[in-house]
């Protein structure tokens, strides 16, 4: 893969060796994705954010305010000041004013998320950050669709061999639609991100818990029954519904719908796409029963 930078004083794609030995410090944009604004230069001094065209770093989001925060270079590195901005800068995920930036923090300007790179090493720290952006989902954290299915494919193909237990768990969000229709992507960005947080404290480090696509998740588990895993799914259902979610757009309650199949109960296991097959039509059996349920 060609990942390309962006030199923000003539705005065109520049030579990756050019561009990083130039970097004191940088931002890496690794969400959205793209791959023609991929890596923006700090000034040596101030460097402001915001919506109006005229600000060094201009972001089309109307979730962002026209001059949003302000990044200046002090004797202890970089800060970042919040611009008395309406939704807010974030640094992982915490809402800050004021905050002096460490190399991989993670900065949140409305639906725009960037890595902070900076000082010595700052070549080892894009390739670091590019190889975690070819993995995970750049807004959630979680693993990425490929990265998923590479994963799936091993493990099946482990549990047809030696005939080992292989749960999987499918699950979306309930009208997420609605939430973004009513109340802004911003807001349906914030469920995505707080939901993968409540689901990523219920499973365990060594499953594989991934961003299937738009609202949908998969959560693979490896030596775990059907019934081990309906009871995780439950946990995780728990975990969403037991308290409204806080978002730019207020307090929403939120719910997300399941469905569970494993290894086992596939009547004919040629191949990985069968087992998401069957959690998927569980899935939507739960959606047809009312949603926020588990289905098995």
């Amino acid at each position: 893969m060609n990942h390309v930078l962006w030199d923000k004083t003539i705005a065109k794609p520049v030579s990756e060796p050019a561009a990083l030995e130039q970097q004191q410090g940088c931002l890496l944009q690794i969400h959205p994705l793209d791959i023609n604004r991929q890596l923006f230069e700090l000034s040596a001094n101030r460097t402001t954010i915001g919506r109006e065209t005229t600000v060094d770093l201009s972001l089309p989001d109307t979730a962002v305010s026209r001059v949003h925060a302000v990044l200046e270079r002090s004797t202890n590195g970089f800060m970042i000041h919040d611009q008395s901005s309406t939704n807010g800068t974030f640094v992982n995920e915490a809402r800050i004013e004021t905050h002096l930036l460490q190399p991989g923090d993670r900065i949140q300007v409305g639906s725009y998320i960037f890595k902070f790179l900076c000082s010595n090493h700052i070549e080892l720290q894009y390739h670091e950050a590019v190889y975690t952006m070819m993995t995970r989902d750049g807004l959630t954290g979680t693993l990425n669709k490929r990265s998923f299915m590479d994963l799936l494919t091993r493990e099946f193909q482990r549990s047809l061999h030696r005939d080992s237990s292989l749960a999987l768990i499918m699950f979306d969000v309930d009208h997420f639609k609605s939430v973004n229709d009513t109340h802004g992507h911003l807001a349906g960005d914030e469920v995505l991100q707080e939901i993968s947080k409540r689901v990523g404290q219920v499973v365990a480090e060594h499953d594989i818990f991934a961003r299937y696509g738009g609202e949908e998740f998969a959560i693979l588990l490896p030596g775990v029954t059907r019934v081990e895993a309906v009871a995780i799914a439950e946990r995780c259902r728990n975990a969403v519904a037991e308290s409204p979610f806080a978002t730019s757009a207020g307090s929403l309650p939120i719910t997300i719908s399941l469905g569970v199949a494993d290894f086992a109960g596939l009547s004919d296991p040629q191949g990985a796409a069968s087992l998401i097959q069957a959690a998927d039509a569980k899935l939507y059996q739960s959606k047809r029963s009312g949603r926020n349920r588990v289905s098995n």
